[in-house]
């Protein structure tokens, strides 16, 4: 996972740390894993060969044709199904039979370490989204407040200016458009935060506070235009209207 999408050195460094953790944590475990499953198959193949040899033995003490001791190995044949593969030389069998349970289970395991690999993968990912909205966010809220944007239409802004702008792998904040070419303004200066949020001067007036008794000059004609009435909604406080007012103007 590269982290160097984080520009303050600090955090990146946290990051790959904690990042850096998890994987060695999984890898340790897988490795137990492992190691668990090894001895396991260990343990089990000198079961077998001890349970053969008992077999061998258990075979032996019946050369006298002792009928009673035949009858005796005869049910340990008939009811102990490892020994069935046993006498019929079936080794293989018996092992693949007695091994099947612990490989199953053993794919499972990896199965679920390779699951929180992909967990800390994901998350990381979310981490690095949010981390780029937030920079963005930051850059268009500083932006706005030297502009001296209505505090109330800071919310506006930040939602409109995040999807024109995004974090740069240089840690600068950009907007780029279909094409991946930097952005520029009518007088073809590349856009920026500043330049973007002055061009709202236009396009959105009711951002920036107004003069108290411009909307109530003339009783008519200018104050009853759609901007004097998205000036007054603002002013008020009244938010309903203001985001109908604005929603008609965007459309126009």
């Amino acid at each position: 996972m590269d982290f160097e999408f984080i520009t303050d050195e600090s955090q990146r460094e946290q990051a790959v740390e904690a990042y850096n953790s998890s994987i060695a944590d999984i890898n340790d475990q897988h490795k137990l894993t492992l190691d668990e499953e090894v001895n396991g198959l260990k343990s089990k193949n000198a079961e077998i060969l001890d349970e053969k040899k008992k077999v061998d033995g258990k075979l032996k003490e019946f050369d006298n044709y002792d009928f009673d001791k035949a009858n005796e190995a005869m049910d340990f044949l008939k009811n102990n199904d490892n020994a069935k593969l046993l006498k019929d030389g079936k080794v293989d069998e018996l092992i693949e039979k007695e091994t099947s349970t612990m490989r199953s289970d053993h794919e499972a395991a990896v199965l679920e370490l390779n699951g929180n690999l992909n967990e800390q993968t994901t998350r990381g990912n979310l981490y690095e989204g949010l981390y780029k909205t937030k920079m963005v966010e930051d850059a268009l809220r500083d932006a706005a407040v030297e502009a001296k944007i209505r505090p109330e239409a800071i919310t506006d802004v930040l939602l409109h200016g995040r999807n024109i702008f995004s974090l740069s792998e240089d840690g600068s904040i950009e907007a780029r458009d279909a094409e991946n070419k930097l952005r520029k303004t009518i007088d073809d200066k590349v856009l920026t935060t500043s330049n973007w949020i002055e061009g709202l001067k236009k396009s959105s007036p009711h951002y920036w506070p107004g003069s108290k008794g411009a909307g109530a000059e003339g009783g008519g004609g200018g104050g009853d235009d759609l901007a004097g009435a998205i000036q007054r909604a603002a002013d008020s406080g009244n938010h309903t209207e203001y985001r109908r007012l604005r929603k008609k103007q965007l459309a126009n």
